[in-house]
């Protein structure tokens, strides 16, 4: 199977496995890395790093959100992805989650 075979925009009563996975898979590979950044962060980086890092911890969080309220039209309008977001409730309620789950990424302690 190649990537060209991978099809995220057929809707209907068969819906393809492969959004929710491939969502799922890079959410997963970001909630781990902004936990990584924020044991550096908390560990090692000054003041500046450290606010940058909250900005960007927060800017993800946002856009998990967005895709939550906003849906196709946030994904395919801003992402550039074409994916029916209310077609996969897997996707729907998981990017709040993510959401809620990287806000505790914000790093809360500073050296």
């Amino acid at each position: 199977m190649t990537w060209q075979g991978v099809d995220i925009t057929t809707g209907g009563p068969a819906l393809s496995i492969w959004p929710p996975v491939i969502y799922y898979f890079v959410s997963i590979i970001v909630g781990g890395g902004l936990y990584i950044g924020r044991h550096f962060v908390e560990k090692y980086a000054n003041i500046t790093v450290f606010l940058i890092y909250v900005f960007c911890v927060l800017f993800i969080a946002a856009l998990h959100y967005c895709l939550f309220k906003f849906g196709a039209e946030f994904s395919s309008g801003v992402l550039r992805v074409h994916l029916d977001v209310y077609a996969y409730d897997s996707i729907h309620f998981g990017s709040i989650a993510f959401a809620l789950i990287y806000i505790f990424a914000v790093p809360s302690k500073f050296k």
